[in-house]
């Protein structure tokens, strides 16, 4: 049942990051925009799970992880959106 929560965690990290840079990405830069959804749904992870008393530093490490290991593909992303923008 682990493994079913933490791919569940990953799957809606991953979703949720995207989703959120595409959306800012309609007001800024790629690159700026994936870094910027980073941070707030860190923060707002961060901020909720932090909420979960005893247990909160394990909640935290099942939403914190996924989101750094999701980044380096938003990275990735972002900066092919860029270079394709920067070619047109």
């Amino acid at each position: 049942m682990d493994i079913v929560a933490g791919i569940f965690a990953l799957a809606y990290s991953g979703l949720v990051l995207f989703m959120l840079a595409a959306s800012l990405r309609k007001l800024m830069p790629p690159m700026r925009a994936a870094l910027t959804a980073f941070a707030l749904s860190v923060t707002v992870h961060g901020a909720t799970t932090l909420m979960a008393g005893p247990q909160a530093l394990a909640a935290l490490g099942f939403w914190g992880i996924p989101h750094l290991l999701v980044l380096p593909l938003l990275l990735l992303s972002a900066r092919r959106q860029q270079r394709a923008l920067e070619n047109r």
